[in-house]
């Protein structure tokens, strides 16, 4: 069956599947880098939030030879770990004072996301854009959050650089960064094992927050860059890996034909294994510690 049957056929046969009190509604939804996902939403009568299931990635496991009975199971499976137990009170949302404890920042491609900056505050940086949110609720399994539009700002009377300065205190609170050797993570995800770690390959290190989610914004949290610069008495490479993460490799120095070679193998990644919602930058960054700059 092509995409259009597939989706019909998922909200038909779910509604079978569910509460009868319970509708199905399948919407489409701009995501990060312009990316267009088809989310199926659950409504219950007695919550005013659901969680959102993109089905794009089901159609391809369909196409893979996955069956259908298997594939109903596990988005219901999914919706149920994800439902919330309560209403969440989103009233908050009109005052400032309230929501201000809740507004954090995150990276995303400047270019990829033009038509979406039209409509926030948001800020340039590098080839990157600073955008906002309000995030609701966080943990390793599931985020909630409420991107900020322009209007957010005229009903809290508010500028953007104000919205900023909140934000960077907020985020390294709420999400705070994680800093792992590579090698750690590979082995801890049993990628490698230990006779497959070579002592003398060069040290490369995850940068990202504790919930592994749009980690790279770590990259904006004062002085860090800094500071693990300082601590290993080096310059620092800078591989966005994508959204979620950076790798950091310390350096004594680079020159830009080197750091321009690394863009390419960037480039590469981005287009065979990333999904292009995930995609941060097609850049390497060097961050050089005498100066505190960073650059690509």
């Amino acid at each position: 069956m092509n995409y259009q049957e597939f989706l019909t056929t998922i909200k038909t046969q779910l509604s079978l599947r569910i509460d009868a009190d319970a509708t199905l509604d399948i919407r489409r939804f701009t995501k990060n880098n312009g990316t267009d996902l088809d989310g199926l939403i659950i409504f219950r009568p007695n919550l005013n939030i659901s969680p959102t299931i993109y089905l794009n990635p089901y159609y391809h496991r369909y196409l893979q030879g996955v069956p259908m009975e298997d594939i109903y199971t596990d988005i219901l499976i999914t919706y149920q770990e994800h439902l919330p137990s309560e209403d969440i009170d989103v009233s908050f949302f009109t005052d400032f004072s309230k929501a201000k404890k809740l507004v954090t920042m995150r990276l995303v491609n400047y270019k990829q996301n033009e038509k979406m900056l039209q409509e926030v505050p948001h800020f340039r940086y590098h080839d990157l854009a600073i955008i906002f949110y309000c995030l609701l609720h966080a943990n390793k399994e599931n985020n909630a959050h409420i991107l900020i539009h322009n209007s957010h700002l005229d009903i809290w009377k508010i500028s953007k650089e104000a919205l900023y300065q909140v934000a960077k205190k907020n985020t390294p609170k709420l999400l705070p960064h994680q800093l792992m050797p590579l090698t750690e993570v590979l082995l801890q995800s049993h990628y490698i094992c230990d006779e497959d770690i070579d002592k003398n390959d060069p040290q490369i290190y995850i940068l990202t927050n504790n919930y592994r989610t749009n980690g790279a914004t770590a990259l904006l949290y004062e002085k860090l860059l800094s500071q693990i610069a300082d601590s290993f008495e080096k310059d620092l490479l800078i591989l966005p890996s994508s959204i979620h993460e950076v790798l950091i490799l310390p350096i004594d120095s680079i020159s830009k034909s080197t750091l321009d070679h690394y863009g390419t193998f960037i480039r590469e990644i981005n287009e065979t294994q990333l999904a292009d919602d995930e995609v941060l930058s097609d850049h390497a960054y060097y961050f050089q510690r005498a100066t505190q700059m960073i650059s690509y």
